[in-house]
């Protein structure tokens, strides 16, 4: 997938032409989707061979990565233009995976939980996968949604639309440095009682502010809220299933996304902007519970 994805990102910045632009950013999402499968399936096997909590560590080493990247892409587009600058970030990732493709560990023997039903683990792994859906709809929302909310609801200056994101996006990632230390003391199952009764807290407090700044509160405890749940989803899915259980959780993950997001935007205009976030404590609400209740069967 590694070299699909980095083939497909050059090759966007020289295509032109709408449809294929449109199936080179398909086959795109495709590689790109397959890599997060893949390199979450390398992180629990890296937990399984050290016997340690490591996931929470490796996504906040990917939001660091995240920052890390657009930083210095913006700096080769500015300096090289974006065909030029593609073709060098794309040669130098290629080196960096060909340097570490020995280092992959291969498939261990699964641990964990009861042994359950293949049907039945697939269900397991499904409801997971709701609460996985729901963390990726809160970062959708808040990142589409909360510049309009914060200058249209809120009456904040539009160049600081930006700064909700900002602050959920901030303190996701660096509760996440901790996160695995604290789902080594209190456990999977508390943390994600805890996480998620964060973000509903979060949610509504962005949902009731009459000003930016509590807004703003609302959105740094929500990233507080979201940083480790989704990391530990994963986690306990790739113990069920290996990589095949993260495949099952991503996917569902996803379908919930795409079916939320029509949804906020039909929500919205009917009522307002703060029932999304509202919508979202709900799902929290719903999806959390479930996933709470079955978290001991990982």
């Amino acid at each position: 997938s590694a070299p699909l994805l980095l083939a497909t990102v050059v090759l966007a910045t020289f295509t032109h032409v709408p449809f294929l632009f449109a199936l080179v950013l398909l086959v795109l999402g495709m590689a790109g989707n397959s890599m997060d499968v893949a390199m979450n399936a390398q992180a629990v096997e890296a937990e399984r061979s050290s016997d340690k909590a490591l996931m929470s560590s490796f996504h906040a080493m990917w939001s660091l990565g995240g920052l890390t990247g657009a930083v210095l892409g913006g700096l080769l587009v500015k300096n090289a233009g974006s065909s030029f600058g593609a073709l060098i970030a794309a040669l130098l990732l290629s080196t960096l995976f060909e340097a570490n493709q020995g280092k992959l560990l291969a498939a261990g023997p699964r641990q964990g939980g009861t042994v359950a039903r293949p049907l039945s683990a697939k269900w397991l792994l499904i409801v997971t996968g709701l609460l996985a859906g729901v963390c990726m709809s809160t970062d959708a929302a808040v990142r589409d949604w909360s510049p309009l909310y914060l200058t249209g609801n809120l009456a904040l200056d539009l160049g600081y639309s930006g700064v909700g994101y900002g602050a959920f996006a901030s303190s996701m990632a660096l509760c996440r440095l901790a996160g695995d230390r604290v789902r080594t003391s209190v456990g999977e199952r508390q943390l994600l009682a805890i996480s998620a009764c964060l973000a509903i807290i979060g949610l509504a407090i962005v949902a009731f502010a009459k000003v930016a700044p509590i807004a703003l509160s609302g959105f740094v405890l929500l990233g507080i809220g979201v940083a480790n749940i989704f990391p530990t989803l994963l986690s306990m899915a790739g113990r069920r299933g290996d990589a095949s259980g993260i495949v099952v959780v991503f996917a569902t993950g996803y379908i919930i996304a795409l079916a939320a997001a029509p949804s906020f935007g039909t929500l919205a205009e009917a009522t307002s902007l703060a029932n999304i976030y509202l919508l979202l404590a709900a799902m929290f609400m719903l999806a959390g519970t479930a996933s709470i209740r079955i978290a001991n069967r990982f």
